[in-house]
C-alpha cells in the first residue's frame, strides 16, 4: 500500500499530486532559494565532508538525480550512490554497510577510536558521494558526522545524510533557504496557463505561499484557479484530517489585506479629488471621536460615507464605489474575510 504523502513531516491527504520531473527541475533550477540550496550542497559535496540535509517533502528519487547533475558540474568524476539506513542501526553497522558498498576488503582499525574516522583516513569513499536516507531518529548521527570530518580533505569522499531529525546546527535545511517570494514565484509559473487575470494570479500565488509554506508539492496542488474560485473546499480536500479552517481563513484574510487595502486607499484619494470642492464645503467638523476635520484629505472612508452620504454629495457612480470600499475596509478591519464577488469589484477599481 502506498504511504500517505507528507508535507513538512506532517501526513496529509492522499489527494496530493506529486510534482512532475519538469516541475521538479523548474523548482530546483529556477526558484532562487531552492537553487541556492542545491548549489551550496554541490559545493559541500566537493569538500569531501559529511553533512546532513533536510529537504522536507521533496521526492528523494528525483532529488538524487538532480543532485547528481549539480555535483558533477563541480566535479564530473564524482559518483552519487544512494543508501537507506534504519535509525535502529548502530554506527558500526553503518560503517559495515559503507564497506560492503564501496570497499568489500576494508579491514577496520579497531584502535582508531572511531570507525568513521578510520573510513575517512583510508579513503574508502574516494570518488563517491554517499547519499544516505535515514529512516527515523539516529541519535548517534551527529557524532558520526563529526568523526568523519576530523580528517577533512583526506577522505576524498562525501557522505550526505537525508534526515529530519538532527538539530539545526548539524543540518542544511531547505526550509531555511526558501522565502515566501520563492514560493510565490513558483506558484505564478505553475499558473501561467490558467484563465485567471494577472491580478487574480498574483493574489492566488500569494495565498498559495501563505498556505503551502515551503512545500513545493503543496504549492503544485494549490496553485490553480480552483484555489481562487473554491479555495476552502480545495484546501480541506488536500489537507484531509490536518485541515484547520482557522488556518485557511487567516491566510485568506492576510492576502486580502495585502491586495485590497492599497486599492481601497487609492480609491479614497480619488474620491476626495473628484469631490474636493463639495467636501471642503462640509468642513470643518468634529467626528464622533472629537477629531476636528478641516482638510478633505484627512477624511477617512467612514467620514466620506457619513458626511458625504448625509448631504448626497456623491454621484451614484461614486457612491456605489464608496459603498464597496467602505464595507470592504470595515470588514477587513474587523478580521473578517470579504467574499469573492466584492473582492473582484475591488480588483476592478484599479482603473477607477
Amino acid at each position: 500500500m502506498q504511504a500517505a504523502p507528507h508535507v513538512g513531516g506532517v501526513e496529509v491527504s492522499m489527494a496530493l499530486e506529486p510534482l512532475t520531473r519538469a516541475e521538479l527541475e523548474q523548482w530546483w533550477s529556477q526558484v532562487p532559494g531552492a537553487r541556492r540550496f542545491l548549489k551550496t550542497l554541490g559545493r559541500e559535496a566537493e569538500k569531501c565532508r559529511a553533512t546532513a540535509i533536510d529537504i522536507a517533502d521533496e521526492s528523494i528519487d528525483e532529488f538524487t538525480a538532480i543532485l547528481a547533475d549539480e555535483v558533477q558540474r563541480h566535479n564530473y568524476s564524482l559518483v552519487i550512490e544512494r543508501l537507506t539506513l534504519e535509525a535502529t542501526a548502530t554506527p558500526d553497522e553503518f560503517v559495515t554497510r559503507l564497506a560492503e558498498r564501496f570497499e568489500p576488503h576494508y579491514l577496520p582499525d579497531l584502535l582508531s577510536g572511531s570507525l568513521m574516522t578510520d573510513v575517512a583516513r583510508k579513503r574508502i569513499l574516494s570518488g563517491y558521494v554517499a547519499l544516505v536516507e535515514v529512516r527515523g531518529r539516529a541519535s548517534w548521527l551527529a557524532d558520526v558526522i563529526n568523526d568523519f570530518n576530523r580528517v577533512e580533505d583526506v577522505s576524498k569522499g562525501t557522505v550526505i545524510f537525508l534526515t529530519t531529525e538532527l538539530p539545526t546546527q548539524f543540518t542544511m535545511r531547505l526550509t531555511d533557504y526558501i522565502t515566501p517570494y520563492d514560493v510565490q514565484f513558483f506558484a505564478i509559473n505553475l499558473m501561467e496557463s490558467t484563465r485567471l487575470s494577472s491580478t487574480e494570479k498574483l493574489y492566488t500565488a500569494t495565498l498559495t505561499a501563505k498556505l503551502a509554506g515551503t512545500s513545493a508539492v503543496l504549492v503544485k496542488n494549490l496553485a490553480c484557479a480552483e484555489l481562487y474560485f473554491d479555495g476552502q473546499r480545495l484546501f480541506e480536500e488536500l489537507m484531509g484530517d490536518r485541515y484547520r479552517r482557522r488556518t485557511y481563513e487567516r491566510a485568506v484574510w492576510e492576502t486580502q489585506i495585502q491586495f485590497a487595502l492599497p486599492i481601497v486607499e487609492t480609491v479614497r484619494e480619488k474620491l476626495i479629488a473628484r469631490n474636493l470642492n463639495g467636501l471642503k464645503a462640509l468642513l470643518p467638523v468634529a467626528d464622533e471621536f472629537g477629531k476636528v476635520l478641516d482638510d478633505p484629505w484627512d477624511m477617512e472612508l467612514r467620514h466620506l460615507h457619513y458626511y458625504g452620504g448625509n448631504v448626497k454629495l456623491f454621484s451614484q457612480t461614486d457612491w456605489d464605489v464608496l459603498e464597496v470600499v467602505y464595507r470592504a475596509r470595515n470588514d477587513l478591519s474587523h478580521l473578517d474575510m470579504i467574499d469573492r464577488d466584492r473582492l473582484e469589484k475591488i480588483f476592478a477599481l484599479t482603473d477607477f
